[in-house]
Order: structure tokens, then C-alpha cells, then sequence
């Protein structure tokens, strides 16, 4: 187009006609700035045609750890059950004046509750992923964006409680070799079952460390219980996301 432009004009050119020249001259600036509009344009679309097809990718791979989340929730509340109920009798077998006769039960609950003890660690691989690498931008949803936004920045709350609960079983593992023999702890924990022992097992019936140990026991049974309860609001909140963006993205 623009060639033919340039032989009209050369011919008026010949031809002496200055004023048919220059509105030729004219539509030529004008068919190259409407060329170039139109180059940029097509650039714009395939950027944006990229950028949808990045978008979804992180949406799909971002799907996947929410649902690999909830799974989690689940299973830290199961495993949970299991630290509580060895929790709750340990304080009972070890209060009681015949403790001396129950070490095969007491000292298989007090390293087995170690065993058990679990921290709920959502997966945060894709978000983490979308923001250091400045993709969270690509969101165009708002309501998508903000609820990823406002569920992993949740995250830390629970990451909190995973920390106390670290420290207080830091706690309990030091009180628990000054109540046990630690030759039948280290049999749990190999064998991963209840040993045979005798009244030795208990090398303590001080009451002072005892009572260490069951309130350092108790301690982990508290910050666990409200760590499973944040989960079970963040299971939640996931579980809607989910729902979120399988919507916004007609995701099956």
C-alpha cells in the first residue's frame, strides 16, 4: 500500500502537480502511523494472549496446593486425636500412686506422643513463586486476587502456634529422659511398640519433675488444639477459594 503511495506520488512529482503531492504525502503519514497503531495493537494482543495463558497456568498449579492444603488440615486433625489421647494418659497413669506398675503403657505414651506430634505446613510453593518473581499482577481478577492474598498472608498466624508447640516439645523431650530410662525410650523408638519393663523404667517419682513433664505435655496439647483450630478455618477459607476459582476460570 505504502509503495503505491510512493509511485502516485513520484508521478505527481513528474507531473509538476505540488498540491495532489503533498495530500498524497499526507495519506502516506497517515497509512504508516494507522500501520504501526495496528502493529502495536496486534503486539498488545499476543502479550495479552501470553500473559491469560501464564495466568491459568499459576491458577491450575495454585488449585493444586489448596487442595493439597485441605488434605493436610484433614490429616493434621486425625493425627492430632492420637497425641491427645496419649496426652491424656500419661497425666492419668502418672498421677496415680500405682504408677510404678503401668511403665510399659506411660513409657511408650510419653515417646510415642513425641513421634506423633506433627506441624501442619500448608503448601505455598506456587504463591511464593507468583510473588517473588512479580506475577501476583497478572491476577485480573480482584475477587480471585484478594483471596489469595488474604489466605496466605493467614498462613503466618498458624506458623506461629508451629513454632510454640516446637518449643514447648523441645521442653518436654529433656523432662521426659529425667522421668524414664532412656535405653526403653530408645527401644520405642526403633520398635515403634510398647515395651516390656519394669519399675525401674521410672528412674523419678519426684513430683516436682513429674509435674514438669505433664504441664510441658499439657502445653502441647494446648497450642496444638487452637494450631488445628486455625486450620479448620483455613480449611475453610480454601475450600471457598477453590470453589473461587474453579468458577472464575471454568476449571472442571
Amino acid at each position: 500500500m505504502i509503495k503505491i503511495f510512493r509511485n502516485i506520488r513520484k508521478k505527481l512529482l513528474e507531473q509538476g502537480k505540488t498540491t495532489n503531492n503533498l495530500k498524497y504525502a499526507i495519506g502516506e503519514i497517515v497509512l504508516v502511523v494507522i500501520g504501526i497503531l495496528i502493529a502495536l495493537q496486534i503486539n498488545n494482543w499476543n502479550e495479552e494472549q501470553a500473559n491469560t495463558k501464564i495466568e491459568r497456568n499459576y491458577m491450575k498449579n495454585l488449585l493444586e496446593d489448596l487442595q493439597n492444603d485441605t488434605k493436610i488440615y484433614s490429616s493434621y486433625a486425625k493425627n492430632n486425636i492420637i497425641v491427645y489421647q496419649y496426652i491424656d494418659s500419661l497425666v492419668i497413669y502418672l498421677k496415680s500412686p500405682e504408677r510404678k506398675d503401668h511403665t510399659s503403657k506411660t513409657s511408650y505414651w510419653a515417646r510415642m506422643m513425641t513421634i506423633k506430634f506433627s506441624r501442619a505446613q500448608p503448601v505455598e510453593r506456587t504463591f511464593e513463586q507468583m510473588k517473588s518473581s512479580g506475577q501476583l499482577k497478572l491476577i485480573k481478577n480482584h475477587k480471585v486476587a484478594d483471596g489469595i492474598s488474604q489466605y496466605y498472608n493467614s498462613l503466618s498466624e498458624l506458623e506461629q502456634y508451629n513454632e510454640a508447640a516446637i518449643l514447648w516439645l523441645a521442653d518436654y523431650l529433656k523432662l521426659v529422659g529425667k522421668v524414664f530410662d532412656g535405653e526403653v525410650l530408645l527401644k520405642i523408638l526403633k520398635e515403634r511398640k510398647q515395651q516390656h519393663t519394669d519399675a525401674t523404667t521410672l528412674i523419678t517419682e519426684d513430683r516436682e519433675t513429674i509435674n514438669e513433664l505433664l504441664s510441658s505435655a499439657q502445653y502441647i496439647y494446648g497450642v496444638v488444639k487452637i494450631a488445628e483450630i486455625v486450620c479448620d478455618k483455613r480449611k475453610e477459607t480454601a475450600l471457598d477459594l477453590i470453589e473461587l476459582i474453579k468458577k472464575e476460570y471454568q476449571f472442571d
